[in-house]
């Protein structure tokens, strides 16, 4: 969640990523240990006031006994007209439901459209949000979220979840393009999501700070071959990663396995600071990618910079946007699909009767299916905003503890006039900082100008910093991406659309998606998470353990979940 005090605490995780890396910590700040260790945070809530038996003693005494007649009255009343008291109808409580679905992201979408397609029809799908689409979110021109089958209002989309759609090895870009969801899409184009294309460097500019004689900070744009030469290191680092830990079984974080690799090269800030500033940009685009703190980050389990990227779609193009497009996936079965709907609590200990209990328009409700469906983000479990009856296992609890689930966010930003456009062709833009408080904090810029047709850039920040500039207001957090985009293009100006998002506040959601941490076995975690407590079953992409972190990842999840519950209900 963020801090309180947003700027200091961008600034502080800021600085320690420079200070873990280069080892000189600054006074003021805790420096980190060989280890990485962190420490645990316990909050305690405060006990309500008890109270006063004076005032109590001083109160005028009330006859009781006629508010009671009157409340029983009420209560009757209620009862014979067949409404129940925060509750629905008894007629719709005793309706059972074959299949329960809670959360409307793909994993929910898909699953509800695969039992509707086997036959199931008697289903309900709960979602929270108050439209479909769940991580895949499309903010259009006049700030509809969301829309199926959109044309004007999406001339512009600004995608604040998922923009990129993996093309190869996955049913769910078959199914998209069979059935016409992506016909808005140019299908010769192949995209790629990474912050920086290594070894493709006609796609990628980097540029440095740099403190000049008069202490003054001054902007440059790196050779191309410069920036070769600096990914030479990053090639040097991943053979080491290899031979000192992988190949011995070992694990660690990126930060302490890159802060050894430079001890181990003996780079000084002094002699090698150019280097050493991309190590930090290179760990910093790590925390974009992945969503999670490089402090967590699995060496083991995570390699990126290695040159391997798989083509995808880019999903936010004109007349498209991925969250329109699970809007207009989701259209044909809409009337099964509650919006504003927040499940509560799920009670399974009559696992042939499971009841769901949720909010809808401030009223509590409940309802009874034969099988459920909890789609909702890891997130959200970690919150316990959901609450199980019995409590869920405790492998699982462990599982919900453990496994890492990251915050990256997005300033989004568009501009009214062609010749806004001042910065460079390139898609993306990388700066590399001297090592002070803006390290790390919107060094990554996405360029989506000519695929939208209008200028357009948008800002990636992840880990900690991302988390930190959830509690600034817009103004200061569009402060602070202007400051970077002014020193690599100095004519830039305030553009004339802003959107960002806050994933971590976003109570549906408590973040963006899994990675892989320290120390932990994800194959074994995902499958736990995906295993079903009697006919309770769950999916998402974090229960997926070869596309975790992503839309296919929960697409596929969703529909392997909805196929056992076919088998349990056809047992």
């Amino acid at each position: 969640m963020a801090h309180a005090d947003g700027d200091e605490a961008g600034t502080e995780a800021s600085v320690e990523l420079y200070d873990a890396i280069t080892n000189s910590p600054r006074s003021g700040s805790a420096s980190r240990d060989d280890e990485g260790a962190e420490e645990a945070e316990a909050g305690v809530a405060a006990a309500p006031p008890a109270a006063s038996s004076a005032s109590e003693e001083k109160a005028p005494r009330t006859k009781w006994w006629p508010w009671l007649l009157l409340a029983l009255a009420i209560v009757g009343l209620a009862v014979g007209l067949g409404v129940g008291l925060g509750t629905r109808s008894s007629e719709d409580e005793a309706k059972q439901y074959d299949a329960c679905i809670v959360g409307a992201g793909w994993a929910g979408l898909r699953a509800a459209q695969t039992l509707l397609d086997e036959g199931y029809t008697n289903i309900v799908v709960l979602e929270a949000q108050e439209y479909v689409g769940g991580r895949s979110k499309t903010v259009n021109a006049d700030g509809s979220i969301n829309v199926p089958n959109p044309s004007d209002v999406s001339r512009a989309p600004l995608d604040l979840g998922s923009e990129w759609l993996y093309i190869e090895g996955n049913e769910m870009e078959d199914h998209l393009r069979r059935n016409g969801l992506l016909d808005g899409i140019d299908l010769g184009d192949r995209a790629y999501y990474v912050p920086a294309i290594y070894g493709a460097d006609d796609q990628s500019a980097y540029y440095r700070q740099y403190v000049q004689a008069d202490g003054a900070l001054a902007t440059e744009r790196m050779p191309t071959e410069e920036v070769k030469g600096l990914h030479r290191w990053w090639d040097k680092f991943l053979g080491y990663r290899y031979n000192k830990f992988l190949s011995r079984g070992r694990d660690a974080n990126y930060v302490r396995a890159v802060k050894r690799f430079i001890r181990r090269e003996n780079l000084t800030e002094d002699q090698n600071l150019k280097l050493l500033q991309y190590l930090i940009l290179y760990l910093a685009m790590g925390e974009v990618d992945y969503g999670g703190d490089a402090s967590k980050l699995s060496l083991a389990g995570i390699e990126y910079g290695d040159g391997e990227y798989d083509p995808s779609r880019y999903m936010s193009v004109p007349g498209v946007g991925f969250g329109n497009t699970a809007a207009t996936f989701a259209a044909p079965f809409s009337s099964v699909i509650e919006l504003g709907s927040k499940v509560f609590e799920i009670n399974h200990e009559d696992p042939n009767n499971v009841v769901v209990s949720f909010t809808k328009d401030g009223v509590s409700r409940r309802l009874s299916s034969r099988t459920v469906l909890v789609t909702v983000p890891l997130g959200v479990l970690k919150a316990g905003t959901v609450s199980f009856q019995p409590s869920l296992p405790a492998y699982k609890q462990e599982v919900i503890e453990k496994m890492g689930f990251g915050v990256f966010n997005k300033c989004a930003m568009q501009w009214d006039e062609a010749a806004d456009a001042v910065w460079a062709d390139e898609e993306w833009f990388e700066l590399m900082t001297p090592g002070e408080p803006s390290s790390q904090k919107w060094t990554t810029f996405y360029n989506p100008t000519k695929r939208k047709g209008i200028p357009t850039l948008v800002g990636f920040i992840g880990g900690k910093d991302a988390a930190a500039i959830e509690s600034q207001t817009d103004e200061e957090v569009l402060d602070d991406v202007m400051t970077n985009l002014r020193a690599m293009f100095p004519d830039i100006t305030r553009p004339d659309r802003v959107v960002i998002s806050r994933w971590g506040n976003e109570e549906n959601a408590r973040g963006v998606y899994t990675f892989k941490t320290v120390g932990r076995d994800f194959v074994d975690d995902s499958q736990k998470l995906r295993r079903r407590v009697g006919n309770v079953f769950f999916a998402g992409e974090a229960t997926s353990d070869g596309w975790y972190g992503s839309t296919v990842g929960a697409w596929e999840s969703g529909e392997e979940a909805a196929e056992d519950m076919i088998d349990e209900m056809n047992s």
